[in-house]
């Protein structure tokens, strides 16, 4: 049901859907002119950048289908679901994130200001497309379950952002993850501290076998203006192979060529991607403990 009446928010005309179905039939009435929004913070932001506000905005904080998290067992194995309206401040508190996802909660508590935090949601900074939270969920081989029609459909996260799936109308339901083993590392980049926009924002898996061969190999960037992917040429250049200088240094220039990194008021492409090949090289050699 929707909540009698609705709220006037400056020009904004506010819904406040219980159910999914609801929620999807407002944005097909009314289209262009609304917007989702859970808790608001990227909207607030942008608003402050005077983009226009969209005539109806249609609330999802009481839906209950996007709440909550738990640990289960699925067909591809131990999974992890969460769901979309988390909190970004209920991932770094809660021991059940910080023993299970130490990455997540990392890269969450990298994230603006404690008050953006505690009102700021999971599902938004991805449904955002450029949120500091994808590079880490990349590496996590996190999947994406999300409704757009009658039914919960489930992709994974990098086909979501290649397809623009959650930019369509469609309405994120849960972030699901499944164990992926190895050492994962979570670096951002910025002006300043944690408040603004990263320059860049960097993570990175993988494991060393007996043989010090390096392996399952997840390599992400992304952050502040540049588009969230992985850096599968990078990755594929390092798998089954034992690091040395001659391959740091071809990681190195294949991080510069692959890294589509976008220049902005502040900073060039060249220095995006300088910044990532350095961060990616040294962290791998220290996986593979060529560095003391």
């Amino acid at each position: 049901m929707v909540s009698q009446g609705t709220a006037k928010m400056e020009s904004s005309i506010v819904w406040i859907p219980e159910e999914l179905e609801i929620a999807l039939n407002l944005k097909q009435q009314f289209g262009a002119d609304a917007e989702f929004v859970a808790g608001g913070t990227l909207l607030q932001t942008n608003w402050e950048k005077d983009q226009p506000i969209p005539l109806y905005l249609i609330s999802l904080e009481r839906i209950t289908a996007l709440q909550g998290f738990k640990k289960e067992t699925s067909e591809g194995g131990p999974m992890i679901q969460i769901g979309a309206l988390t909190t970004l401040a209920e991932i770094i508190q809660n021991p059940f994130f910080l023993s299970n996802l130490p990455l997540l909660a990392e890269a969450a508590r990298s994230i603006a200001a404690p008050a953006v935090r505690n009102r700021g949601t999971i599902g938004g900074n991805i449904a955002g497309g450029t949120g500091d939270t994808i590079p880490a969920f990349l590496v996590m081989d996190a999947h994406i379950s999300f409704v757009n029609g009658t039914e919960i459909q489930q992709k994974p996260l990098e086909d979501c952002l290649k397809e623009g799936i959650l930019q369509d109308g469609s309405i994120l339901v849960s972030i699901d993850l499944f164990e992926t083993g190895g050492q994962k590392f979570f670096k951002k980049v910025g002006r300043r501290e944690a408040f603004t926009p990263s320059v860049v924002t960097i993570a990175g898996s993988c494991r060393v076998n007996s043989n010090k061969e390096m392996e399952a190999i997840r390599l992400a960037v992304g952050g502040g203006s540049n588009q969230p992917c992985r850096l599968e040429a990078c990755e594929k250049l390092l798998h089954g192979n034992i690091l040395s200088k001659e391959l740091l240094e071809k990681l190195f220039l294949s991080i510069m060529e692959e890294f589509a990194a976008s220049s902005d008021d502040f900073y060039t492409a060249d220095y995006k991607k300088t910044i990532a090949a350095n961060v990616i090289v040294y962290e791998m050699a220290r996986f593979a403990g060529q560095m003391g």
